[in-house]
């Protein structure tokens, strides 16, 4: 069991070591401060006066830093981490043979009580004579005070070491305070050149010193001072370069297609400028761009897929997704009709869409945190607008009816149809009474077709007076903007009023009585000279030149009367037609179908055969059988007058 005397003991001498390392701790600290502050005079003395490189500056730089952690850990740490028991540390038998040694009077008194009191914990039979004696020193050794055997105000005849290297650091402070501010300066900027003063400075007129990667750029150098070397050079590191000289003070130097950064010293006149460093930032690349276009559904055509893709021809109504590829960016600039939008690069990748209607330009700028290139070139995007379809129809009416139309056309479109619609509408006094439509079948997948139709006026009821506007009319297969519609020739059919039929069936009659008048005349011509040519030829044994011109002459106008009749008969045909689309009088049409009764028997084949036997027979010079048959067409002419005469009377009845 450990009295209390004992552990007063042990508190006393543990005082006094704490107070031992303590002190220890302070001179440290001195030695320490000394030798750091002598060394940085040493070191900033150097750079000022030596101008190391970079490379030498931050070997003493760190060397420095290094060497005084050392320093501090020996002399301060270590000896704190002992004061706080952390690490190897005073015993109480080595601090009592310190304390033995500094007090005369005690000597080996403090080691003896200590090893009683271990003995008395060996040997437990003779612990109270042992603990008796033991109390009997300690005793003794009381009014001791153990911790003044370690002197703290003994470190203040060291504070000369100290007060040594901060004294020339003061001085030099007052005296020539550039010495220790830009000593100071270069040993903190360990990792740059800083050129000895010289009589002149270096200065740079560029704005700055960045420069985008693959660019070439100029250095403008200006020198400024009393005294002007007259060449400068350059050096990067690895070579040196003589700067282009302008004038007295100003130089240049240039860097073609520059790729990292580089550090410059301009030297002149034996002496050199700090250093200069062209911060080359990384160039932005569009290295890849394609699209895609997708088409219109309407168009039924795939998607296509252009590599490299600048200028771009494509339908109205495309959409387009460009994917571009990149180098060292973060974003790209697209450019869409002076549009701007930001697109995010990930994985050097991007892609934009959009659906383009009407012509259009486009740019694509690559960018980073720290280059914008402004030199990207400007596409043309041509649209093909999607054109209005054509059609061209062609109408011919029924020979005997004008109420029978026939229509052909052709259609044309650049992608294809949805429909084609034949329309009509039917007005009475330009008001619209009504309207109907009918679709035609088409090949509506073609970019042309022709079609056909015909048309019975009869099927539509229209009244006296009304008319009938119609035409023809083509859809497109526009399914951006609609569909775009082309129409034909908006043509019409009047329905004439009984009035006017009454007219129009007499002007007609009156035009048909003078043909038919005319081709009487013309056949009573024919006859008179046909006698006239047949009692000529009596006394002649053969047909004469002269009288093959009068039978020529004669045989051309029995051809034009043959065609007037032909004319009248076609024209009757067409006014019976037009009286029965009229629904004219039964009467009125009883008559046309006699007249046209009376042109069929007019009109035969025997009088055709007798012209070209007639012709046959000249040619043969045989006067017999000539005078023959120009009897007989005078017989046949006096018949075809007889039944134009008869027609003439229906006519005018």
């Amino acid at each position: 069991m450990v009295s209390s005397n004992y552990s007063d003991l042990l508190r006393k001498i543990d005082e006094f070591i704490r107070k031992f390392y303590l002190n220890k701790i302070l001179r440290g600290a001195i030695y320490a401060a000394a030798i750091l502050l002598g060394l940085y005079v040493l070191v900033f003395l150097s750079l000022y006066y030596l101008n190391p490189t970079a490379g030498l500056k931050t070997i003493i730089f760190f060397a420095y830093l290094l060497f005084g952690l050392l320093l501090i850990g020996f002399l301060i740490v270590k000896p704190l981490l002992s004061m706080l028991k952390l690490g190897k540390h005073l015993s109480f038998d080595e601090a009592s043979v310190i304390i033995g040694d500094h007090f005369a009077d005690i000597k080996d008194k403090l080691l003896n009580t200590l090893q009683l009191h271990k003995l008395s914990e060996n040997l437990p039979e003779n612990n109270q004579l042992i603990m008796a004696s033991i109390d009997q020193k300690i005793l003794e050794l009381k009014p001791v005070p153990f911790y003044t055997a370690v002197r703290i105000n003994d470190n203040r005849k060291y504070l000369k070491y100290l007060f040594i290297p901060l004294s020339v650091i003061l001085l030099i402070a007052v005296i020539a305070p550039a010495i220790l501010r830009e000593g100071t300066n270069s040993f903190f900027k360990y990792d740059e050149y800083i050129a000895p003063k010289a009589p002149f400075s270096f200065t740079i007129l560029n704005k700055n010193l960045n420069v985008t990667q693959g660019d070439d750029v100029t250095i403008n150098l200006k020198l400024a001072g009393d005294e002007l070397p007259a060449e400068v050079y350059v050096e990067d590191g690895k070579n040196t370069y003589k700067l282009v000289k302008e004038s007295i003070s100003q130089f240049n130097y240039s860097i073609k297609n520059i790729q990292n950064d580089k550090k410059l010293i301009f030297k002149g006149g034996g002496f050199s400028s700090s250093v200069f460093t062209v911060s080359v930032k990384p160039r932005p690349e569009l290295l890849n761009a394609s699209a895609t276009l997708n088409y219109p559904s309407y168009l039924g055509k795939k998607p296509e897929v252009i590599a490299n893709v600048g200028d771009i021809l494509l339908p109205e109504g495309t959409r387009v997704t460009w994917n571009f590829k990149t180098g060292q960016s973060n974003s790209l600039l697209f450019t869409l009709n002076g549009k701007q939008i930001v697109l995010k690069v990930d994985d050097d990748e991007s892609a934009f869409n959009a659906t383009i209607r009407n012509n259009s330009r486009y740019s694509i700028s690559p960018k980073n945190d720290f280059v914008t290139l402004t030199d990207s070139i400007s596409h043309q995007i041509t649209v093909v607008k999607d054109q209005f379809p054509t059609i061209q129809v062609e109408e011919k009416p029924d020979s005997l009816s004008n109420k029978a139309l026939y229509f052909s056309g052709q259609i044309a479109d650049d992608y294809g149809f949805s429909r084609l619609s034949f329309k009509y509408t039917i007005k009475e006094n330009n008001k619209i009474i009504s309207t109907a439509g009918k679709n035609i079948a088409i090949k509506t997948g073609s970019t042309g077709d022709t079609f056909f139709y015909f048309w019975d006026l009869k099927t539509v009821s229209i009244k006296p007076g009304q008319e009938i506007e119609y035409y023809f009319e083509v859809a497109d297969n526009d399914a951006i903007n609609g569909s775009k519609t082309a129409r034909s020739e908006i043509k019409a059919f009047k329905q004439p009023t009984k009035k006017e039929t009454a007219e129009q069936v007499s002007a007609n009659s009156q035009a048909l009585k003078q043909k038919v008048q005319s081709a009487i005349r013309l056949a009573n011509t024919i006859e008179k000279e046909s006698k006239k040519v047949a009692e000529s030829l009596i006394d002649k044994k053969q047909i004469s030149f002269e009288d093959k011109k009068q039978i020529e002459a004669l045989l051309d106008k029995q051809k034009q009367l043959d065609e007037a009749v032909k004319e009248i008969k076609e024209q009757n045909d067409k006014n019976i037609q037009q009286q029965e689309d009229q629904k004219q009088t039964e009467e009125l049409l009883e008559k046309q179908n006699q007249i046209k009764d009376l042109f069929d028997h007019v009109l035969d084949e025997k009088t055709k055969e007798l012209l070209q036997k007639l012709q046959n027979l000249m040619s043969e010079k045989n006067k017999d059988q000539t005078q023959n048959e120009l009897s007989k067409m005078q017989l046949d002419n006096k018949t075809l007058k007889n039944e134009l005469d008869r027609i003439l009377e229906l006519y005018k009845q």
